[in-house]
């Protein structure tokens, strides 16, 4: 580097020496400072043009590459690092082979058998996400946390899948929305779930356990008709429901069926009496206390408390009849 740029610099100096014996008043127009030659004057065209020329070759020296051409030796760059490809060898890279590896090196380790992976985790199915919903449900209800029991009351039903579940999710909501007082939300409620019990009913008309259900939906259905004043759709709901009452109790006669059916006497006959149809109702409140009085001897602390309270309905009603 250093021979290059000395080359230069002598070569500028040649032709700043060869321009100013050439042509002193420079080729653009400046005037360049005079060089006296003494007895070699006459001979000034020939010594300017031969400095000229040197320092023109001096300056080609210095700013051309002196490796060119096909016959230099080329400079070696480091070699690229290609995991794709084969390795270079020594010769190839310039570089002093490694020493072997001790044999224990060498060796390629035992492969271990991996530990054995544990079974994938099986998805909770639709099913068990509805139950595992309505426990959360009970549970809200239990805590009194009524905002949020609320909100997954009204959720359930997106979480059900079969017939069986949609009609389990309507009558829940249907159940919360009575105990709270929203008429309106548990009416249509009950109606829906009443939908779906009754398409499971024809799927298995002789079911008993399909009856008694269409009949407890039928007796939410006609609450909340009386509580509206709706007494005609209540009497048409109490009505469906006894003569179901009275097919299960024909089937399946036993204290539960008995009592369900002691009830169901009972709601209808205070429809009636709301109707006007106070002699009706009163032979409906006598079938039922004839039935809470076999149900109270049989287990007098299960029903006792059903037979006092159709006692006294039954003499209230009569009261009212004989004024």
């Amino acid at each position: 580097m250093g021979g290059r740029i000395l080359s230069f610099l002598l070569g500028l100096l040649l032709v700043a020496v060869g321009w100013a014996l050439v042509d002193p008043d420079g080729i653009v127009g400046t005037r360049l400072p005079a060089l006296a030659l003494g007895a070699l004057e006459g001979h000034r065209p020939f010594i300017g043009w031969g400095a000229l020329v040197l320092g023109i070759i001096a300056l080609f020296s210095a700013v051309l590459p002196r490796d060119g051409g096909s016959g230099g030796k080329k400079r070696r760059t480091p070699p690229i690092v290609d995991f794709d490809a084969a390795t270079e060898t020594a010769a190839d890279v310039d570089v002093a082979p490694e020493p072997e590896a001790p044999a224990a090196i060498a060796a390629e380790p035992t492969l271990e058998t991996p530990p054995p992976q544990p079974p994938p985790r099986e998805e909770p199915s639709d099913t068990d996400v509805f139950n595992a919903q309505r426990d959360d449900l009970r549970t809200l209800v239990r805590n009194e946390s009524w905002t949020e029991a609320a909100a997954l009351a009204r959720r359930l039903p997106a979480s059900a899948a079969t017939d069986e579940e949609h009609m389990i999710a309507a009558r829940d909501l249907a159940d919360f929305a009575r105990s709270q007082g929203d008429t309106d939300d548990a009416a249509e409620a009950y109606e829906t779930a009443l939908s779906f019990a009754r398409q499971l009913q024809a799927a298995a008309p002789g079911d008993v356990e399909r009856m008694a259900t269409v009949a407890d939906l039928l007796t939410g259905v006609g609450d909340m008709a009386q509580d509206e004043g709706r007494l005609d759709s209540a009497l048409d709901a109490f009505d469906e429901a006894l003569a179901l009452r009275r097919q299960v109790v024909a089937e399946r006669d036993d204290a539960r069926t008995q009592r369900a059916l002691s009830l169901t006497l009972e709601r209808l006959a205070d429809a009636r009496e709301d109707r006007g149809h106070r002699v009706r109702a009163l032979e409906l409140y006598r079938e039922s206390l004839s039935i809470a009085g076999d149900l109270a001897a049989s287990d007098p602390q299960a029903y006792g408390e059903d037979l006092s309270v159709t006692r006294r309905r039954l003499a209230e009603l009569e009261a009212r009849l004989a004024v």
